[in-house]
C-alpha cells in the first residue's frame, strides 16, 4: 500500500507539472548588446512549467526600458542575466588604441596610470565608436577620465578566460607572455657559466747577452 502511495503521488506531480505553465519573453529577432527592447524584438509567449531552475525574466523589458546586456539570437528566452543593469548611462570615451568598433560589440578597458596598465571596464557594450554603457555609479568616473584625457584601450572580449589584474607592469606582461609559449623568461637570465683560463703558453727563452770582447792591449 506504501509502495501504491508513493507511486500514485509521484504520477500526480508529474500531471500538474506537466499542465503547469508560465510566461516569459522570447526574442524574435538578432538583437545586439546595449540594444533597448521594442515590441520588434521581444514578444510573450507561454511555456510548460519544466521544473528548472533557470532565472527566466518575470518582469516587462519594453515597459521599463531594459537593454540587452549582450547579443542574443532569435528563439532565445531571456533571463535576468540577459539584461544590462537597471540603471546605465551613455558616457562618451576617446579610446587611444581600439579595434573597430560598432554598436552592439562588447569590450573591455584598460587605462595606463604611471607604469601599471589596470582595467576600468569589462563587458561593457558598445553604442558607438565613441560612445559606451556603463553603469550609472561610475558615471562620474568616467567623465573624470575623459576630462583628464586619460589613455583608454579597448578589446573586444567575452570576459571568458580573461585573468582578473590588480595592475600590470611592463616587466609583469614580457614575463607572463614569455612564459605562456613554454619558454624561458626573457627577464630571466641565462645561467652563470665559469669561464674557462686561457691555456698557459710556455714563455719563450729570454735570449742572453752576447760578452762583449775586451779590447787588445795597447803597445
Amino acid at each position: 500500500m506504501v509502495m501504491i502511495a508513493v507511486i500514485g503521488a509521484i504520477y500526480l506531480e508529474i500531471l500538474v507539472q506537466s499542465r503547469s505553465v508560465r510566461e516569459v519573453w522570447m526574442v524574435t529577432q538578432d538583437v545586439a548588446a546595449g540594444t533597448r527592447f521594442t515590441t520588434d524584438d521581444v514578444r510573450q509567449v507561454t511555456v510548460p512549467e519544466t521544473g528548472d531552475h533557470i532565472l527566466y525574466y518575470r518582469g516587462n523589458p519594453i515597459a521599463s526600458g531594459r537593454r540587452a546586456g549582450h547579443s542574443l539570437s532569435a528563439g532565445h528566452v531571456l533571463a535576468d542575466d540577459d539584461l544590462l543593469q537597471r540603471n546605465m548611462v551613455l558616457v562618451p570615451v576617446n579610446f587611444k588604441s581600439a579595434p573597430p568598433l560598432s554598436h552592439g560589440d562588447v569590450i573591455d578597458v584598460y587605462t595606463l596610470l604611471g607604469t601599471k596598465t589596470i582595467q576600468v571596464g569589462k563587458g561593457l557594450p558598445v553604442e558607438s565608436a565613441t560612445t559606451i554603457w556603463v553603469p550609472a555609479v561610475d558615471e562620474p568616473d568616467w567623465i573624470t577620465l575623459q576630462a583628464n584625457n586619460a589613455p583608454l584601450y579597448a578589446a573586444t572580449s567575452s570576459g571568458i578566460g580573461v585573468p582578473a589584474v590588480s595592475g600590470l607592469g611592463i616587466q609583469d606582461a614580457v614575463a607572463s607572455l614569455a612564459g605562456s609559449l613554454g619558454g624561458q623568461s626573457a627577464l630571466t637570465p641565462p645561467p652563470l657559466v665559469p669561464s674557462s683560463p686561457p691555456p698557459l703558453v710556455p714563455g719563450s727563452p729570454t735570449p742572453r747577452a752576447s760578452p762583449t770582447p775586451a779590447p787588445s792591449p795597447t803597445r
